[in-house]
């Protein structure tokens, strides 16, 4: 009897070793996965740091950006005048005479012009009816049908009623002349008198100039106007611009500003004069706004 137990336990103690031996029958290739050493788990609680909120970004979601930093906003820089050669210009306005009514017939408009010789893509003389954007006039050696002028540029004829006109020298750059004598107003009446107007030639004004129409993409757009009967200083009078609302300041001396940053498209931008405590000079003219345009060109 002893042969077979013998044999019995050998047959026994081989089974055992093929079922633990890997790749013998019954067995598998595959091992335990054992965690990686060099690896620590720590969750957020466990860092003390909250758990983040909304999605989790897209590593395979496609990138919009384009990589460019966000657009700088408008920004309104002091520029410096540009020198007259020779002696500075004077200007008046001879006709129509100040309080004159043209019952018939168009307006003449006629100015007097010295020290300025006018150029056909150079110097010239801004004319402004009421508070309308100005009108380039080019040659003022015989008198101006202000009626033509004011539809051949504005696209309406000119109102029956009270009217005030102003005038000054600009160079090329449209920046204006700001020398004594170098910007005239008259006060009219267009067939009748509008009732209740009222215009005090002595009084604080602010006369809008540039920005105006279409401006080309990168470059500094000009922001000019004209003052009289006021002096700007930092704790006086000032100019407040603002720029499509959002962008504002003061402008304490008076020079050519000009404006940087401004993106394709179009903006408001608005000039008001203040006094030193910030608050409106009273006057028709002393705060305009003005819709501008920027384009990649301007033909």
């Amino acid at each position: 009897m002893r042969p077979v137990r013998s044999t019995l336990a050998l047959v026994i103690t081989l089974a055992l070793v093929g079922a633990l031996a890997p790749g013998c029958g019954g067995g598998t290739d595959q091992q335990p996965e054992m965690p990686d050493p060099t690896v620590v788990d720590r969750s957020a609680d466990d860092l003390g740091l909250p758990e983040p909120s909304g999605p989790l970004p897209d590593p395979d979601a496609e990138d919009t950006s384009g990589g460019e930093a966000p657009a700088a906003p408008p920004q309104v820089i002091e520029g410096a005048r540009t020198p007259i050669e020779g002696d500075s210009p004077r200007i008046r306005i001879v006709e129509p005479r100040s309080g004159q009514q043209i019952r018939t017939g168009n307006v003449m408009l006629r100015v007097r012009l010295t020290d300025w010789e006018l150029e056909p893509t150079g110097r010239h003389v801004h004319v402004i009816v009421d508070n309308e954007p100005y009108i380039a006039v080019r040659d003022v050696s015989e008198p101006i049908d202000l009626n033509a002028l004011v539809q051949e540029n504005l696209g309406h004829e000119l109102a029956e009623g009270t009217h005030v006109v102003r005038v000054f020298p600009s160079r090329g750059h449209h920046e204006s002349v700001k020398t004594t004598g170098a910007f005239a107003v008259k006060v009219f009446h267009y067939r009748s008198r509008t009732a209740d107007f009222s215009f005090d030639e002595d009084a604080p004004l602010l006369t809008y100039s540039r920005p105006k129409g279409c401006n080309v993409e990168g470059d500094r757009v000009l922001l000019d106007f004209y003052l009289t009967n006021v002096d700007l200083a930092a704790d006086g009078h000032r100019v407040h611009y603002t720029i499509d609302g959002t962008v504002e300041g003061d402008i304490t001396s008076w020079n050519p500003h000009w404006i940087d940053n401004l993106a394709i498209g179009e903006h408001q931008v608005q000039l008001s004069l203040r006094d030193a405590s910030g608050e409106p000079v009273a006057g028709p003219f002393n705060d305009t706004t003005r819709t501008i345009r920027v384009a990649s060109s301007c033909d």
